[in-house]
């Protein structure tokens, strides 16, 4: 037992505690007084304790802040424990932090429990609680943590209930092949409907009825056990990854008790969580509202898994969660601007949805992005359309953890016209460059392989069970000997097992022809007939079990399977065979006299007589048995013939209890027979024939025959019956299985001959005028009678009642709408019913159709739209297709349905929209379309190409092309050329052709010049894009210029050489255009060109930049004209590429620079000088001291001092010296701070209205010879500083017009380079300063005041300004000391609104606005406000338009 905590209320006897509200939630707190005094408060949590999930073992530890005056004491308790072990428990406190701390050094799981923290002082105290669980080491999610509690109060019943479906793998048995995974099942108990077909085939389950079944009994148990816990569990929403890269579950429910606890599982074993948001734990449950939100943050692979939420002991919610990887990922795109970007991946599992970003942005489908997904779920594509420059950039596709990503290249098109917009391209870019629809197929073969290989296994299984059970049952009727109708009970769980249950009166037929499966008939609970074969099966045949005493028919064919006789409690007789056997044929267990006999005819295999209670016989042989034949035990003096041929196996005689004989053997047996037990004298006949097999008979109560006798390949087994029917199990040669009825009455259950239904009715649709026929197909020829809505038919009224043998038909000759109903057939006990409903089929109005089929023709850019009218209805599908492929609402398809019509509307057409639009109306009666044309017409494409070349001399250049692929829409009407001369960027219109012609003649060439040609294409819808030719076309032969003269060297330096050539002697009568240059490095035998034929070289004279210091070159020019580069000119003299010898000389130094004391000092010079220069400083004509470090890099020398000193001012001297001269440079540098403020100043008036004002000077004055003064003055009048003397290098200065009756103030700074220093105040001079004192001799005088409160002198006026001009608002304002003035508008201080300029000179007060705005207009207010009183005024601002 636990000791339970004792924490006392802090209230004495008799005090009343107040409730009082915390900021904080969860947190009760309790006021002792009524009103607390100044000053003083009860405590509260500023931070609570938060909840805590642990392993068991680790380091737990709660921690509050709290906070009240008195400083409140802190103490903790638990539920149901102790915690005044210190070893277990220790409290502490931070005062730095003020944190509370309760620490759990290695937790035990005993630990687990509800903690409290008080927090008390005089005046109250406050209460939180917090839950601490424990996860002991190696915990499963089949160990809950109440078991131990549960065995100590002797629930053992509880305790062993709680084990969990779902184990962990390390725990999980040996699965059996085909057992179904209990995941299965927790997945079905929280999904969704639309969700069991995809989770049945992920587990291979194909059996839907019998999933129905089962799953709706387990959801009423699991309903009943939650409903313990809590109450309106919803909203039940699978796990799912975020965009946040977490993953997370939710759903919502109402805990009947808040104190239960809630545990989180993976793969059967318990995770630890928080409750709180930015916990560093990796799981976290947390509450908003109603709703429960499990997170997983940081994912990785092995976070797959099943996931199970439970209250207590009860499962909640289950999930899995799956990782989907990429198999083909997507690849780069390069696009052209104005084109279409594609980009794809195929994933591993079918995925319905991925995550698309562009640019760390989310994608969804729209006007500008399409995300397409395949039908088998596993292609995704996103279609950047229109692709723009500023598109351009990383995109990403995101399924749960993985994620690829590539670039998106837009390439500007050159070919647009400047400042006009290109035309929209109908062409695709990317892809991922493989055959994704190769990849996907070859994954779904994978995926549907191993979901075929769970459903074999499953029905291997289930088959092998069902023939176990089948092949143990006759053995245990058999051996029972004197039991009970144990045989029949078996039988009819197996028939049970291998069979599906019917809840109707229709007859369920599976089977009437050849088959190679397995045919079941169904479960009724009526005098109907379940048929389960008619014709030859190569499968097994099973009779249903039924409650009534109708049929359940098992086959009337040829069978290589088993039939059994069926089992009975009354006197009738159930027959499994009336044919050839080769199986096994058993007699059934009776409970009265009557015989039972298992066989009747040939059989070489084993045949036993049932057990019965009476008297009757039970005869196990009577012919020729190449097996066993075995006498019956009996009770009474009645006689157990165990044998009457020739047996060449045993025969043995029954134990019996009174004095009668059990004879063992009488004839020829080559197998077992075997006669059964019985309580009377009656006499147990197990065989009368030749068998191969085993024939089995039904089990009765009463003194009816089980004849399971027959020719048969297997065995016959009859049905499970509880009334008197039939339950037939053969009736001639059968391959498969054919079982007969159990019954309780005394009727018959034979095993053909029987009336049955072998075709029953359905629920058909019928198209209103149109016939319907319904057929009803019996096992015999037999009378039945057709019913409607309960109401007898007869022939008649457009209806027709047929009877042809056992074929009944009942045919609607033109369906109306009084012909919908309910039809039932009926036959004796047997009935079948099916509905009929009679409806219309979509059509159009002729004149509507027409129409529409009439073709849209829009252009390029514009919306196509398209409506077709129709007459409303029910359950009508409206669809829109385009080449076949039904379009989707979305992009730039709007698709607007209303009750009778529907429009299409196509956005932004393309040339590639144009197609055909088809509408589709569909109901369950069937389906009707409208077909239409879209074109879309544009500019044509451009002229096929490549331009071929027919004819070139020097006059005339003939060229031919080829039509364009696509014309537009629109024929072509002719063809424009353009021709531009190389060297030339003009392009020159030469004229057009017509469409018929596709050649061109141009004779205004001139011999040797090069042109190119460009060719468009023109419809009505403008022009298409050029075809260019790929290389310019020379007129006539090449001629090729002369060489120029031998290049000159100019000039040299590290970085470049300056050549210059004379024009070739000889230009060949062609004009020079440019030249070529050429370089060859020393040692090198490879000339290199500068610039390209195509860029020449206008100028005779070149800089060559690209070489390298040092390097020796040399250089050649050809001459360039409309044929190409002429003969090379002779090599240049070699040149070296260095700078000339030169003398130091400095660029652009600085003379001066000054620092601030402490500071580091960089004085950088720049200089130029070949060869470099030996660089020395100087300080003062001396050398440096060691501290102050020089850098010297190419072209620039630094001096740095790292904390310079005022000692450090001085001159320093650079010095450069090199093989060519030298050069000097000074740098005065000065190192100083901010002046120390000047001595105590005087003031001495020496002349009227003159002072003289003298000062002490600042102690910086002796170290800083650029140190000087600055003087302000102020005086009574205007009350403000002026500066009246700067740069003053003495410490006096002389004030003039100095007035009497004013009040006089001087300031007197120090400044040097750094700044200003702090000022030195002046005594005050004028006024009263001089005045001298007067005796007032006795006599009282009165102090005068100049203080007063603010007033207005003048008030603001009313301004009416047009909107757009400048507005000026003034008032002047009075009072002593000076008020502080307030401009308000409409109640709103705009003193720092930047929107207003707003001044106060002695004063008048201003209020200037630059432009007036609408917003401006309103009440405005000035509000003087001083130390005595306040003061305002107020106008109106109206704005006029």
């Amino acid at each position: 037992m636990f000791k339970r905590t004792k924490v006392t209320d802090g209230t004495a006897t008799g005090q009343v505690g107040f409730r009082k509200k915390s900021k904080v939630p969860g947190v009760m707190i309790t006021q002792y007084i009524e009103k607390l005094p100044e000053g003083k408060s009860h405590p509260d949590f500023t931070r609570k304790p938060i909840a805590l999930t642990i392993q068991e073992g680790k380091f737990a530890f709660f921690k509050a802040i709290v906070t009240g005056d008195p400083k409140p004491t802190v103490v903790w308790s638990r539920n149901n424990g102790d915690v005044s072990d210190p070893a277990r428990y220790q409290s502490k406190y931070d005062p730095n932090s003020n944190e509370h701390t309760f620490e759990m050094p290695h937790v035990k799981p005993d630990q687990a429990d509800t903690y409290k923290c008080f927090a008390k002082n005089e005046y109250g105290q406050a209460m939180v609680t917090v839950v601490l669980n424990v996860i002991e080491v190696g915990f499963k999610m089949t160990k809950a943590p109440q078991q131990q509690a549960e065995v100590a109060n002797c629930n053992f019943k509880k305790v062993l209930k709680r084990r969990s479906k779902v184990v962990p793998k390390a725990e999980e048995p040996e699965k059996k092949e085909g057992e179904i995974d209990p995941k299965f099942w927790e997945l079905l108990m929280s999904a969704d409907k639309k969700d069991y077909e995809r989770i049945c085939a992920e587990f291979g389950v194909t059996d839907f009825r019998w999933m129905l079944k089962k799953l709706n009994e387990m959801k009423r148990e699991r309903e009943e056990e939650q409903a313990e816990f809590v109450k309106n569990l919803s909203d039940l929403k699978p796990i799912h990854i975020n965009a946040d890269g977490t993953a997370s579950f939710e759903l919502e429910f109402d805990l009947l008790d808040p104190s239960s606890s809630i545990y989180l599982y993976k793969d059967g074993e318990m995770i630890p969580y928080t409750k709180e948001l930015g916990d560093k734990m990796k799981h976290c449950l947390r509450k908003v509202g109603r709703k429960y939100i499990f997170s997983m943050r940081d994912l990785m692979p092995e976070d797959a898994g099943f996931y199970q939420l439970d209250v207590e002991d009860v499962n909640m919610f289950s999930t899995d969660f799956k990782m989907v990887d990429f198999l083909v990922k997507i690849q780069e795109v390069k696009a052209m601007e104005r084109e279409d970007a594609v980009f794809e991946c195929v994933i591993s599992a079918p995925l319905s949805k991925l995550m698309w970003f562009g640019k760390n942005m989310p994608l969804e489908q729209g006007d500008k992005y399409d995300i397409e997904v395949s039908e088998d779920k596993l292609i995704h594509r996103l279609v950047v359309k229109d692709c723009m420059v500023v598109d351009k950039g990383i995109y990403a596709a995101c399924a749960g953890i993985k994620s690829c990503n590539a670039w998106l290249v837009v390439e500007a098109d050159k070919g647009a016209p400047k400042g006009k917009k290109s035309a929209r391209k109908t062409t695709r870019a990317g892809g991922s460059g493989t055959d994704l629809q190769k990849v996907a197929q070859e994954q779904q073969q994978k995926l549907d392989k191993e979901r075929e290989e769970r459903k074999e296994k499953i029905k291997a299984a289930r088959e092998a069970a069902a023939e176990a059970a089948a092949a143990e049952e006759p053995e245990k009727t058999a051996d029972s000997g004197a039991g009970k109708d144990k045989g029949a009970a078996v039988e009819v769980e197996r028939i049970d097992k291998t069979s599906v249950a019917a809840t109707t009166t229709v007859a369920g037929d599976s089977g009437s022809g050849h088959s190679a499966g397995k045919a079941s008939g169904g479960a009724k609970q009526d005098g109907s007939h379940a048929d389960a074969g008619g014709g030859h099966s190569a499968g097994k045949a099973s009779g249903g079990a039924r409650k009534d005493g109708s049929i359940a028919d098992a086959g009337g064919g040829h069978s290589a399977g088993k039939a059994s006789g069926g089992a009975k409690q009354d006197g009738s007789h159930a027959d499994a065979g009336g044919g050839h056997s080769a199986g096994k044929a058993s007699g059934g267990a009776k409970q009265d006299g009557s015989p039972a006999d298992a066989g009747g005819g040939h059989s070489a295999g084993k045949a036993s007589g049932g057990a019965k209670q009476d008297g009757s016989h039970a005869d196990a042989g009577g012919g020729h048995s190449a097996g066993k034949a075995s006498g019956g035990a009996k009770q009474d003096g009645s006689h157990a013939d165990a044998g009457g041929g020739h047996s060449a196996g045993k025969a043995s005689g029954g134990a019996k209890q009174d004095g009668s004989h059990a004879d063992a053997g009488g004839g020829h047996s080559a197998g077992k027979a075997s006669g059964g037990a019985k309580q009377d004298g009656s006499h147990a006949d197990a065989g009368g024939g030749h068998s191969a097999g085993k024939a089995s008979g039904g089990a009765k109560q009463d003194g009816s025959h089980a004849d399971a006798g027959g020719h048969s390949a297997e065995e016959a087994s009859g049905g499970s019956r509880q009334d008197g029917s039939l339950a037939d199990a053969g009736g001639g040669h059968s391959a498969g299985k054919a079982s007969g009825g159990a019954k309780q009455d005394g009727s018959l259950a034979d095993a053909g001959g029987e009336p049955g239904i072998t075709s029953g009715l359905s629920d058909i649709l019928a198209t209103r005028g149109q016939p319907a026929e319904l057929t009803v197909k019996m096992n015999t020829d037999c009378d039945g009678a057709w019913f409607k809505d309960g109401e007898p038919l007869k022939s008649g009224g457009g209806i027709s009642i047929t009877k042809d043998a056992n074929i009944h038909k009942l045919t609607i000759h033109s369906c109306r709408d009084t012909d919908s109903g309910l039809l039932r057939f009926v036959s004796g006990d047997l009935s079948t019913e099916g509905r009929i409903t009679v409806g219309d089929v979509p059509e159009f109005d002729e004149d509507d159709l027409h129409k529409f089929s009439k073709p849209v023709i829009v252009r390029v850019g514009q919306n196509a739209a398209f409506k077709m009218p129709f007459q409303p209805q029910e359950s009508l599908t409206v669809s829109w297709f385009k080449d076949g492929t039904e379009l989707k609402d979305g992009g730039g398809v709007k698709i607007v349905r209303e009750p009778n019509h529907s429009r299409l509307l196509l956005r932004d057409c393309l040339r590639s929209d144009t197609g055909e639009i088809k509408i589709q109306l569909k109901n369950p009666f069937g389906a009707v379309e409208a077909t239409s044309q879209l074109i879309v017409l544009d500019r044509p494409g451009p002229p096929e190409g490549p331009v071929e070349t027919v004819e070139t001399t020097s006059s005339v250049i003939e060229i031919k092309w080829n039509p364009p692929k696509d014309d537009g829409g629109s024929a072509v009407t002719n063809y424009i050329i353009e021709r531009q001369e190389r060297g030339h960027s003009l392009w020159t219109k030469l004229g057009d052709v017509s469409a018929e012609k596709t050649s061109f003649r141009d004779r205004n060439v001139t011999h040797g010049k090069k042109y190119s040609y460009r060719i468009y294409a023109e419809n009505p819808q403008g022009l298409s894009d050029s075809l260019e030719t790929a290389d310019s076309i020379m007129a006539g032969i090449m001629i090729l210029s002369g060489p120029p003269g031998k290049p000159k060297v100019v000039s040299t330096s590290k970085t470049c050489i300056n050549l210059t050539w004379t024009p070739p002697e000889d230009d060949k009568g062609v004009p020079i255009i440019g030249y070529q240059v050429e370089k060859r490095k020393k040692d090198t035998n490879q000339w290199l060109a500068l610039n390209a034929i195509n860029e020449p070289i206008e100028d005779v004279n070149y800089a060559v930049k690209d070489v390298t210091e040092g390097a020796e070159y040399e250089f050649r020019v050809s001459a360039i004209n409309e044929s190409g580069a002429g003969d090379a000119s002779p090599p240049s003299a070699m040149a070296c590429a260095k700078n000339p010898n030169m003398r130091p000389c400095f660029k652009d130094p600085e003379d001066f620079l000054v620092v601030r004391a402490g500071n580091s000092v960089r004085v950088k010079i720049s200089y130029e000088a070949e060869p470099p220069p030996h660089i020395t400083w100087l300080k003062d004509d001396e050398p440096i001291a060691p501290w102050i470090n020089v850098i010297n890099t190419e072209g620039m020398s630094q001096l740095v001092i790292p904390s310079s000193k005022r000692s450090d001012s001085a001159i320093y001297t650079i010095k450069a010296k090199n093989s060519v001269g030298e050069a000097f440079f000074d740098v005065e540098v000065r190192v100083t701070d901010e002046p120390k403020c000047p001595g105590p100043v005087e003031l001495e008036q020496t002349v009227y209205g003159k002072v003289a004002v003298s000062w002490v000077p600042s102690p910086d004055q002796e170290l800083d010879d650029r140190l000087y003064y600055v003087v302000s003055q102020h005086d009574s009048n205007t009350r403000m500083w002026k500066t009246v003397a700067d740069r003053l290098f003495a410490n006096t200065y002389t004030a003039h017009n100095i007035l009497p009756g004013i009040e006089y103030h001087f300031r007197v700074y120090a400044k040097n380079d750094m700044g200003l220093s702090d000022p030195s105040q002046s005594p005050t001079w004028g006024a009263n300063s001089n005045r001298v004192p007067i005796s007032s001799n006795g006599v009282s005088s009165m102090e005068i005041s100049f203080e007063r409160p603010p007033s207005i002198l003048v008030p603001l006026k009313v301004h009416t300004p047009p909107k757009g001009y400048q507005l000026y608002m003034t008032c002047a304002v009075r009072g002593c000391p000076t008020p502080n003035v307030s401009w308000y508008l409409n109640n709103t201080c705009i003193n720092s609104d930047k929107n207003y300029y707003i001044t106060n000179s002695c004063g008048v007060c201003s209020m200037y606005i630059l432009r007036v705005r609408e917003n401006d207009g309103g009440e405005y207010r000035v509000v003087a406000v001083n130390s005595l009183g306040k003061a305002e005024c107020s106008t109106k601002l109206t704005v006029r338009d």
